[in-house]
């Protein structure tokens, strides 16, 4: 079982390409001087879970669709789940009222045994609500927004046209566009507390391997028409000691990339070189085709091919 805490930083290279759009089909801006461009969480989470998916985990919270097509309700969602894994979860008995208003002895299904066979719930947690069943968790793993570091923000938009008419008559195809961003650097910081899981959960070493594959690769392995472009540049993991009672800040405003791609993470150093007693282990990963990491000087730190 893992129980430690950790700290860390995502960054996701974009170039020519539009990782997270909002409903006008630009590039999401914060509403600052520069209108800065970023990404939420959950398209982070979107693609983690895709990843997981191609990798052949299980994981609940994922559009599936029933034998006509159509998309399964989340009830529909819960018992093909619970069909699949039936002789794998675990059975409570509980007392309950019945129609008649008496009390009876009924056999339901162990959620946290249940959610824990989803490697997504466990780190992301679920509000889930069915009938009489109500429960909410919270997920150990917090991802913060994506925010553009490289300090350019320059979307453009590319006409496009279909090989098919609109309608009877028209002489012209359809007409459309194609919006995409000239370069970003996404910045996520994220932090993981394993002992946030409720009882009957638990985030194991094998879990945690699966966590780093995915936040190693998910943008990279998401090559949509809009996204293909966006690439996982650099994977910061920080590996406090189980018994440390460290709280780190956010690290995202301590980075800096320049017009060469090269993250500069010498502000990082100085915080971390403050703590080195509570930190049992860091792992940068990093992709040297598409930028190069610079000022990470601590004698601890293992560095790795993102790639691998």
């Amino acid at each position: 079982m893992f129980n430690k805490r950790c700290y860390g930083l995502i960054v996701l290279k974009s170039e020519n390409s539009n990782w997270n759009a909002d409903f006008t089909k630009y590039p999401r801006r914060l509403p600052d001087d520069n209108g800065t461009i970023f990404a939420t969480d959950k398209a982070a989470k979107y693609a983690i879970r895709k990843f997981w998916i191609d990798s052949n985990e299980r994981v609940f919270v994922w559009r599936t669709f029933k034998e006509n097509g159509q998309p399964r309700s989340l009830e529909e969602t819960d018992q093909y789940w619970q069909e699949i894994l039936k002789d794998e979860i675990k059975k409570i008995k509980v007392k309950q009222k019945n129609k008649k208003n008496k009390e009876e002895e009924t056999e339901i299904i162990d959620r946290m045994d249940f959610f824990n066979k989803f490697i997504d719930v466990k780190f992301f947690g679920i509000t889930f609500s069915k009938g009489n069943e109500q429960l909410s968790i919270t997920g150990p793993l917090q991802i913060s927004y994506g925010i553009n570091k490289y300090n350019v923000n320059s979307p453009y938009v590319v006409d496009i046209s279909s090989p098919f008419r609109n309608k009877e008559g028209d002489k012209q195809t359809t007409l459309g566009n194609e919006i995409r961003n000239l370069k970003s650097f996404y910045v996520y910081d994220f932090v993981m507390n394993p002992k946030n899981l409720p009882e009957g959960m638990s985030i194991e070493e094998e879990d945690l391997l699966k966590l780093k594959e995915a936040l190693k690769k998910f943008a990279t392995n998401l090559n949509t028409t809009s996204k293909i472009g966006t690439e996982n540049a650099m994977l910061l993991f920080i590996t406090l000691k189980e018994d440390s009672k460290l709280l780190l800040p956010t690290m995202k405003n301590l980075v800096s990339i320049d017009d060469d791609n090269v993250i500069n993470l010498s502000k990082i150093s100085d915080l971390l070189k403050n703590y080195t007693e509570e930190i049992e282990s860091i792992e940068l990963y990093h992709n040297e085709v598409i930028n190069k990491v610079v000022g990470l000087e601590l004698e601890n730190v293992k560095k790795f091919d993102i790639l691998l």
